[in-house]
């Protein structure tokens, strides 16, 4: 059964970048909220919680979200030792070394690495890695698991989120439905993962014993209106640009009006934006 949890004032550390907060604010804290629950109540409560002699990677990381969420979620003297924060975008990257060079983490190195190829990280390093609803968008997700596992020591947990219902994709699809319902909907990056078992699929591929793995529903239900209008600022922009092709300047212009109205439908089905998650916690 799924937990549901909703914690929409969270409180995004007050040294994350511009940047990062920005970026945060139209996910409406969405992987912040569900990472941190999953700290707390999957992997604290685990047999390999996170202690002060870890060392974590959080890979594929963006602007640091998962060392985000474990400084919001554990107490100081608990946080890792070392923490590696690595993305292949550079902006990414910056956002999470001016974010993170003021936490209270004692030391966290930020480098622009391939998740797919960690050459550069030795093996059986890590006692943690953070995977954090990125797994779908790699080209070789299993080359990504098997640096994962290459990389953490024996008894070491990966933590792997992924999505099962994004929920900006429906709302996507909806605006879309009411100004030209004759165009194809906007495509939906590696949808095979929205399926049952294909990511713990993909991770047995990457190394792990299909024993070691345990797999968990979540759900986070986004219903204050800070979160609803950063998702809202999402669907609008630039970055769903393509589901807005072969429009007219015309019905450009009715885009955001029509990502409203689908954005208050979603919330009167649910009673808030509602994500769904697959969590998946693996052991070498």
């Amino acid at each position: 059964m799924a937990s549901q949890a909703q914690h929409p004032h969270l409180p995004l550390p007050n040294y994350f970048s511009k940047f990062a907060s920005i970026y945060v604010r139209q996910t409406g804290n969405s992987t912040l909220n569900l990472l941190a629950d999953v700290i707390t109540e999957n992997v604290q409560t685990s047999a390999h919680p996170i202690r002060p002699d870890s060392v974590v990677h959080d890979t594929a990381a963006g602007p640091g979200i998962g060392a985000a969420a474990l400084v919001a979620r554990l107490p100081k003297d608990q946080l890792p030792k070392e923490m590696l924060v690595s993305d292949n975008v550079a902006m990414m990257v910056s956002a999470a070394r001016e974010s993170l060079i003021a936490s209270p983490l004692p030391h966290v190195d930020c480098k622009e690495l391939d998740s797919q190829d960690l050459s550069s990280v030795p093996d059986n390093y890590f006692t943690h890695s953070i995977n954090n609803f990125s797994i779908f968008t790699f080209v070789r997700p299993a080359d990504a698991v098997r640096e994962t596992y290459r990389t953490l020591s024996p008894g070491g947990l990966a933590i792997v989120t992924c999505w099962r219902r994004f929920a900006p994709m429906f709302i996507v699809h909806a605006a879309q439905k009411k100004i030209r319902p004759d165009l194809p909907l906007m495509p939906t990056p590696s949808p095979e993962f929205y399926k049952e078992g294909v990511l713990q699929k993909v991770v047995e591929e990457g190394g792990f014993a299909k024993e070691e793995i345990t797999m968990i529903d979540k759900v986070l239900l986004v219903a204050d209106d800070e979160n609803i209008a950063g998702l809202t600022m999402l669907i609008s922009g630039p970055l769903m640009s393509k589901a807005r092709e072969g429009y007219t300047e015309e019905e450009e212009a009715r885009w955001v009006e029509s990502v409203r109205q689908s954005v208050k439908e979603e919330v009167k089905q649910f009673g808030g934006i509602r994500f769904e998650a697959y969590i998946l916690l693996a052991t070498k």
